[in-house]
């Protein structure tokens, strides 16, 4: 059976992530690059919690770097 009203619980998008999803959405696997790297410009709240605009302009302030390939 269908919904009649909307579900706006299901369209939040999260704010706050947990270590080990702050860690994924990063792409870093090891916890100590991953202090290193974004424990100066995140702030820890809450017993861990990671707020999501934080993270995303510090990923985003982060250096990119490009690997050579065999075609350059």
């Amino acid at each position: 059976m269908a919904r009649t009203k909307a579900d706006y619980d299901g369209l939040k998008v999260q704010e706050w992530l947990t270590k080990a999803q702050a860690m994924a959405y990063v792409n870093e696997l090891d916890e100590t690059k991953f202090r290193e790297k974004y424990g100066i410009h995140c702030n820890v709240y809450d017993g861990g919690d990671y707020y999501l605009p934080e993270l995303r302009a510090a990923k985003m302030n982060r250096p990119l770097v490009r690997r050579a390939t065999q075609y350059e």
